[in-house]
């Protein structure tokens, strides 16, 4: 036990809260109840972690005593059960599962057995894979004593092979990790206490990590095949193991995942349940928290129902997203178990329907990586709360509370890098504008970025043409390793001609004063001075040109450019080229890009003629 008190009385606690979900799960009357005790479970859990100071075998003790409390609890959460035992009883009769919708007159002789009347899905062909379907029909071999039978049988082997996953995963990573995922309340109910498919699919990936961590990638492969045939899913996972181990390490897994389908092969199969797949997609809605929110949107907008066309469209935006995740983890090297993550939580938050059990790989796979994902955490803890919808309680409540804490711990978590990503990639995209105007010298260029907020375009000017960079600001969020030299608004801090280039990128209309910025500009740079501003043509572009860059350089800068906000001089592109002729800049170049809601105008500039003064405009 752990040496804590504390600890001592908050395990004794859970225990007493997993013993009374085993209890209230038994009847669906009692399921606020049962939310209330998994939710105060789910934060003794994360206290537990945080004091991190339960030992592993301490762990896997309450882990597996938690599973066999819960394991006499009957399938009253979710029907999906009746459905395996009614797919194994098929099988036993010697009838294809996938061949007919159990409502089929085809299958009328089994129309009387007690385990029809309780499916929820008779007009649908299953869609449940080749091992899943094997685990149900040995599930199905006890049916002639009891349904109950082959459905406490199918729930052992799962509850086996889950436990299994725990133990592989204690191998993996260290106490506080495991317990994060072990003694997880939405877990336990969902694995011991409702057996889904998901129990089996959580010992394969485990097992695809650990032998892809350890580079023996055949079998990495066949334990991704066989996670491909309890969820259809994991065959979206193959490329990383592509990427790692070609195809000398995984063509046992595909050889695998052909063999297996081999005994369930027919005409019909494919059609029977890409027919149901897709009735799903359009039809079925469950906690889907982006599509609940598109959904809402769509409806405001058009005062129309938009759900059947939404679902399918968010598919295809899943299918749109894979390629960009593989060529992510090409690119940044992630370990495997976050590029399923990645894959597998992008496929739940684009889908309709987000069941509780739907979570619980994301929850192994992230303390697989050794790191806490709160928001996938609190996601399913919430998720929890949905089950009330069954009994007329409040559902919404916990979807909004549910998807609307994922998001903010996103943010919180993850929003800094990934806008600083986005900010890199615009940066990248300002860079090929400019390209072509930075000349190429015998030396290394010298550029000057002035205004270089980020500091991402001379970044980029730098890795891509071996300039010698400089930034310079008069504010300092500058988030690369290259030097930034403070301006104070009036003069340049270098000597005439002291830089090849000078690259001014939106920046000129925060001026106070303009033709001072633009003069100091033209003294440095020997060479070119390279303007890029943004233009409009008319009233409404210059508001809301005005209003899109306000709200930009408040995110960007974190409040640092509140004084710039008052400080907007935009102009018209023709305006712009009227103001450098009244300062006497030889324009070079005025090239227009962009589009209607944010048209760009590029200038090149040189130097005024000595002695040329600047008229005021």
């Amino acid at each position: 036990m752990p040496g804590s008190a504390i600890s001592k009385t908050l395990l004794a606690v859970l225990t007493a809260l997993v013993l009374s979900m085993a209890v209230l799960a038994q009847d669906r009357t009692q399921l606020p109840l049962l939310v209330g005790a998994a939710l105060v479970a789910g934060a003794i859990v994360a206290w537990l972690w945080k004091r991190d100071d339960v030992r592993i075998v301490d762990i896997l003790v309450f882990a597996v005593v938690f599973r066999i409390a819960l394991l006499a609890v009957p399938p009253s959460l979710s029907d999906d059960s009746f459905r395996y035992v009614w797919d194994g009883v098929v099988q036993v009769h010697g009838i294809n599962p996938y061949e007919f919708a159990p409502e089929d007159t085809a299958l009328s002789a089994l129309h009387d057995e007690p385990i029809y009347h309780r499916l929820n899905s008779a007009p649908y062909f299953t869609v449940y894979p080749p091992v899943s379907q094997a685990i149900f029909l040995l599930g199905a071999l006890l049916y002639d004593q009891g349904w109950v039978y082959s459905h406490y049988a199918v729930k052992l082997i799962f509850v086996l092979m889950e436990l299994l996953a725990v133990f592989i995963a204690a191998r993996i990573v260290e106490p506080r990790w495991i317990l994060l995922y072990a003694l997880n309340p939405l877990v336990l109910l969902e694995t011991a206490g409702q057996a889904h498919t998901e129990s089996a699919l959580l010992l394969l990936l485990v097992l695809t990590v650990y032998w892809a961590r350890t580079g023996r990638g055949r079998m990495a492969s066949v334990a991704l095949a066989l996670a491909g045939w309890v969820k259809l899913y994991p065959f979206v996972l193959f490329p990383f193991l592509w990427r790692r181990f070609r195809w000398n390490g995984i063509w046992p897994g595909a050889a695998v995942a052909v063999l297996i389908a081999l005994p369930y092969a027919a005409p019909y199969v494919m059609g029977n349940v890409l027919a149901s797949l897709d009735l799903y997609a359009r039809l079925f809605e469950f906690n889907g928290g982006f599509y609940y929110a598109i959904k809402k949107v769509f409806a405001l907008v058009t005062g129309e129902d938009w759900s059947k066309q939404i679902g399918p469209a968010l598919r295809l935006c899943f299918l749109a997203g894979l390629p960009v995740i593989y060529v992510l983890d090409s690119k940044l090297k992630w370990p495997i178990a976050r590029a399923f993550l990645v894959t597998i939580g992008l496929y739940l938050v684009l889908a309709t329907t987000v069941h509780p059990w739907y979570l619980l790989s994301l929850l192994l796979l992230s303390v697989l990586l050794s790191r806490a994902s709160w928001h996938w955490y609190w996601l399913g803890l919430l998720s929890i709360g949905t089950y009330l919808l069954y009994v007329g309680g409040p559902y919404w409540p916990f979807v909004v509370a549910g998807w609307g804490g994922w998001l903010l711990l996103v943010a919180w978590r993850h929003g800094g890098a990934a806008f600083q990503g986005f900010m890199r990639f615009w940066a990248w995209r300002k860079f090929l504008l400019i390209k072509p105007y930075l000349p190429r010298l015998k030396k290394p260029l010298a550029v000057l970025d002035l205004g270089a907020g980020e500091g991402y375009v001379g970044k980029w000017i730098q890795l891509k043409l071996g300039a010698d960079v400089t930034l310079c600001d008069v504010l300092d969020y500058n988030e690369t390793d290259l030097e930034l030299v403070p301006y104070d608004g009036k003069k340049l801090p270098w000597p005439d001609g002291a830089f090849d280039v000078v690259v001014l990128y939106f920046v000129v209309h925060h001026a106070t004063d303009q033709e001072q910025l633009l003069m100091e500009a033209l003294r440095v740079a020997a060479g070119r001075v390279i303007v890029v501003e943004s233009v409009y043509e008319t009233e409404r572009g210059r508001r809301m040109l005005r209003f899109l860059d306000t709200w930009a350089n408040r995110l960007r800068s974190c409040g640092l450019m509140n004084e710039q906000e008052f400080v907007l001089h935009f102009r018209s592109s023709a305006a712009w080229g009227g103001f450098f002729d009244e300062l006497g800049a030889d324009v070079q170049v005025q090239r227009l890009h962009g589009y209607w809601l944010h048209r760009q105008a590029l200038y090149v500039l040189t130097k005024p003629p000595k002695g040329h003064r600047p008229g005021i405009l």
